[in-house]
């Protein structure tokens, strides 16, 4: 019966009104405290990984756009490539078959 009256005292408030329990109330906050700012801690750095997984996905993006271009530009200008769209435009330009003179 006495393990009744401890549960009891304890679900209607009893217990939480003594006074061995009052002078823990300033512990009991400080722990509640800190729990609150470990479950915050731990939402803000999950937070920021996925910001930083997010960003380092944009970065290899970009990276990746920029050799596709890269090389589209690579290929365009090559000398065969200029000839060939010189002559699909019907320009008046021919490629070059002296080779360059040094003038001293």
């Amino acid at each position: 019966m006495a393990d009744t009256h401890d549960i009891q005292s304890w679900l209607n408030g009893d217990k939480l009104r003594s006074q061995k329990v009052r002078e823990q109330y300033p512990l009991i906050g400080l722990i509640v405290g800190l729990v609150f700012l470990y479950i915050l801690t731990g939402y803000q750095s999950a937070k920021q990984q996925h910001r930083l997984t997010d960003t380092k996905l944009e970065m290899l993006d970009a990276k990746f756009r920029y050799m596709t271009i890269s090389a589209q530009l690579t290929n365009t200008t090559r000398q065969s490539q200029v000839v060939e769209a010189l002559r699909a435009n019907g320009s008046e330009l021919r490629e070059n078959t002296v080779p360059p003179v040094k003038i001293k």
